[in-house]
């Protein structure tokens, strides 16, 4: 299952802090600031040139570049988070279209919002010929009305509820599958897959 992100809002904002005052103490340098606020720094640094305002506008100067690593420091943060994110999700997908079944995501209409590698040599078509696709499209119409109550009963299924029917497809040649589906737990729909079973199991 992929992992959950990591919760931003559970970084210590005290552990941040003391990381951006470490890292601009090492660094020994400002920190880098926008075309747009060079002017106001200029003031800052004039300000600090006059010892009625030096403290304060010094003060100051030292917290927006504390602010700035802050946000530098977040940003690592967001950015690290991504990557890991972008890892899970590929693995997800690795083992989705690696599994041995069929993998399909409808939605509450019954047309396909998602699905592997194996569904797609199954059907014998493109993704993009199959996206939005009602699945009574492959289903003989003979067949369509169990077909579509099953389909309606497992979005009202937490578990898995099983059926047998056959395949049409576009070459004109029957495919009998055994599929098994629920309600889609994420959103609307139903959650589909299928193995190829004998003719006698429809």
């Amino acid at each position: 299952m992929m992992n959950a992100p990591p919760n931003s809002s559970k970084i210590s904002l005290a552990s941040l802090r003391e990381r951006a005052q470490k890292r601009l103490h090492a660094n020994d340098t400002q920190a880098r600031v926008d075309k747009d606020a060079s002017d106001a720094l200029r003031v800052l640094f004039d300000l600090a040139s006059s010892p009625a305002t030096a403290h304060d506008a010094l003060a100051l100067l030292h917290e927006l570049q504390v602010h700035q690593v802050e946000l530098d420091l977040q940003n690592e943060e967001l950015q690290s988070s991504r990557a890991e994110l972008e890892a899970s999700w590929v693995r997800q997908t690795q083992l989705m279209d690696a599994s041995p079944s069929a993998q399909l995501i409808l939605d509450s209409s019954g047309c396909l919002t998602a699905c592997n590698v194996h569904a797609l040599r199954c059907l014998a078509q493109s993704w993009p010929q199959l996206l939005g696709k009602p699945l009574d499209s492959w289903i003989d119409p003979l067949e369509r009305p169990r077909v579509q109550a099953w389909r309606k009963d497992a979005q009202r299924s937490a578990k898995p509820i099983s059926l047998g029917f056959s395949l049409q497809l576009k070459d004109a040649t029957t495919r009998t599958v055994w599929a098994a589906a629920c309600a889609n737990p994420l959103g609307q729909g139903v959650l589909m897959s299928w193995v190829d079973a004998p003719a006698s199991s429809a």
